[in-house]
């Protein structure tokens, strides 16, 4: 049974950290269920560059945060008629999460500190590999990325490349993987076929009419590299055919901030009007910019105001009268790097919860480090 109060985790803790919106679901077994839990989603936001976990959480109640951060603490430096707003057991969230207070205040935030992984890398790259890959060490994985796994395993059968969607963040390596290419997109308008010539891009239309009658009307190919090519071109045709007409009828409510992630969480929401078609399971999606050295209170405080906007469109968009689809979601917000603090709760721990929980199929195989024993139960992301 999935109760309606969710929740929020932001992990503060080294190297990951996780700020995820989700519902608190029944301790029913759900874990290996073989088609999982239908109309289910999740959507993945990475803050790219290495979060500031201590000022988007403050712990306004503990004097070495204070103490080390001297000029820049939010305790005693805010903007002119700036605040930091209540939680509790005295922590305090960032001033411009006003959005993710009021889902907060609703019952809908979780908070859980001290999110990284064993003996943490401070490295960002190393840091983002390790969290894409889902193992410790590289040896120890099998070349893939743990969405690529999840991909492999849950949208393989048939192929189905809509079950993972990445929205302009490219093809990362948490998508590498063996059987199933989850798609990469900018934009569902963007998403087509390149059939223009140089000095030609009028007969941009045409060339595609042409070839999909082409494609449609000529046989396949006996022998290769024909056949390979014919099946691919018809393969790609037939993916930007069906996103365009399964997103053809979304309205836009005009809500969404026109920040980068405020756009491509607009996509996202394009793309669950033909959820019941693609199937979709989850979305990744991110912005860069937090690796702040310079003016980190102004960045960082822009990129939390972006965040917040995004996240409040999102959800007033998801709970609408016309959609009613907040409680299928739960979103994830994580990022790869932070300061040395300990470490207490893995961050595979959190994935794995999220996924046998809310979307109801094995997480295990998605970590394949012999180092790596899953506790997925032992968050309280669940009641």
């Amino acid at each position: 049974m999935l109760y309606t109060r969710r929740r929020f985790l932001r992990g503060a803790g080294l190297g990951a950290a996780a700020v995820v919106i989700n519902p608190i679901l029944s301790l029913r077994k759900i874990a290996g269920a073989s088609h999982g839990n239908p109309g289910k989603f999740v959507v993945i936001v990475n803050m790219l560059g290495g979060n500031d976990g201590l000022d988007t959480v403050v712990p306004a109640h503990l004097q070495p945060y204070v103490d080390a951060r001297p000029l820049t603490n939010l305790v005693e430096h805010l903007p002119p008629g700036e605040s930091l707003l209540d939680l509790s057991g005295g922590f305090k969230l960032h001033y411009a999460l006003k959005n993710v207070k009021q889902l907060w205040d609703d019952g809908d935030v979780h908070i859980v500190n001290k999110v990284s992984y064993p003996n943490p890398n401070q490295s960002h790259f190393t840091s983002q590999d390790i969290m894409s890959f889902g193992v410790r060490n590289e040896l120890d994985g099998d070349g893939r990325g743990w969405l690529g796994r999840f991909a492999d395993l849950y949208c393989a059968d048939p192929v189905e490349p809509l079950g993972v969607i990445s929205v302009g963040l490219g093809r990362r390596p948490d998508f590498q993987s063996q059987v199933t290419t989850p798609l990469a997109l900018q934009t569902v308008e963007g998403f087509t076929v390149d059939s223009s010539e140089d000095g030609y891009p009028g007969e941009h239309d045409l060339r595609l009419k042409v070839m999909r009658d082409v494609l449609q009307g000529e046989g396949a190919p006996g022998a290769e590299p024909q056949l390979t090519l014919f099946k691919a071109s018809r393969d790609a045709y037939d993916l930007v055919d069906r996103l365009q007409q399964g997103t053809a009828g979304w309205t836009d409510p005009l809500t969404y901030p026109t920040t980068t992630l405020g756009r491509y969480l607009k996509t996202v929401s394009q793309l669950l009007h033909g959820r019941d078609d693609f199937g979709t399971k989850v979305f990744y999606t991110g912005i860069g910019g937090f690796d702040t050295h310079a003016d980190q209170a102004g960045q960082h405080g822009s990129l939390m105001a972006q965040i917040d906007g995004a996240i409040g469109a999102f959800a007033a968009d998801l709970k609408s009268p016309g959609k009613n689809m907040w409680n299928d979601c739960v979103i994830v917000v994580i990022s790869e790097f932070e300061e040395n603090l300990p470490f207490k709760v893995d961050f595979r721990d959190v994935y794995g919860s999220v996924i046998e929980r809310h979307l109801g199929v094995g997480a295990p195989a998605l970590f394949p480090d012999p180092s790596y024993t899953p506790d997925f139960k032992s968050l309280d992301l669940v009641a």
